[in-house]
């Protein structure tokens, strides 16, 4: 939140005026020494024009019972249902731990179209990362015509929803496997626009013919059944034309 708060250039005394709390308040909020209540933490994200993503990991560290990121673990706890319902799906699908973007489970069409994102064995130290292996693996620039975008998105989740939620050991390792890449300390310091963050387009390039391949991506948390501590991160075709920003939040905002 304070990063945020940052980003839009907005003060703490601001901040404290638009929630109508002292500034005194505001900081011990900000420093995570008074606890939040749902209206509160409602107000705080309206004061700091906060994103639904941001809310949700705030609902997640201030009232873990009610919500919760996928964080999953490992070696990964899947249910064979869930691993049936991800290997019939015939386009290419991951099960991933977030917001670090660890790959739990992969099905054979994401193998067959992206084989260096295959999960790690079970008995591995750590899981394959999406992150890592877009940063260090060559292939992916070169497959990923938008890979850029992607990267710069997948670091600023990372950046921002990662404190509280991945363990710092973790972090720490991803960061230090990406900074390798020349591109890492730009893409980890410069914020992404909400156009940019919501954008769902994935250009792909057949590198046996170069064909260009226009996908979708989507990431879907489960509801029912319940407990399911991953989530579903899918590709599929998409459509020649498809605009690739929400023309509902166009509209509402009269652009």
């Amino acid at each position: 939140m304070r990063y945020r708060r940052e980003m839009l250039g907005i003060t703490q005394e601001e901040a404290a005026r638009r929630m109508y709390i002292s500034v005194s308040l505001y900081r011990k909020l900000e420093n995570g020494e008074r606890t939040l209540s749902g209206d509160r933490l409602e107000d705080w994200c309206a004061a700091i024009d906060a994103p639904v993503w941001m809310l949700e990991k705030m609902v997640s560290l201030a009232m873990p019972k009610i919500s919760t990121l996928a964080r999953g673990a490992w070696p990964p706890r899947l249910r064979q249902e869930d691993l049936d319902h991800l290997n019939v799906l015939p386009f290419p699908a991951f099960f991933h731990r977030f917001p670090e973007y660890e790959v739990l489970a992969a099905n054979p069409a994401a193998l067959g179209a992206l084989p260096w994102l295959a999960p790690a064995p079970l008995d591995a130290e750590r899981p394959v990362n999406v992150i890592e292996q877009m940063m260090t693996v060559p292939e992916a620039p070169e497959v990923l015509v938008n890979w850029d975008t992607i990267v710069h998105r997948l670091l600023f989740s990372l950046r921002v929803l990662g404190p509280g939620v991945v363990a710092s050991e973790r972090m720490a390792e991803i960061i230090e496997t990406c900074s390798a890449n020349p591109e890492f300390e730009r893409m980890w310091s410069t914020p992404v626009s909400e156009d940019l963050y919501n954008d769902s387009a994935i250009l792909v390039r057949n590198p046996q013919n170069g064909e260009l391949l226009s996908l979708t991506m989507r990431v879907y948390n489960a509801y029912h059944p319940q407990g399911c501590s991953y989530q579903l991160f899918m590709l599929t075709p998409r459509l020649p034309g498809t605009p690739t920003v929400d023309p509902f939040v166009l509209n509402a905002t009269g652009k």
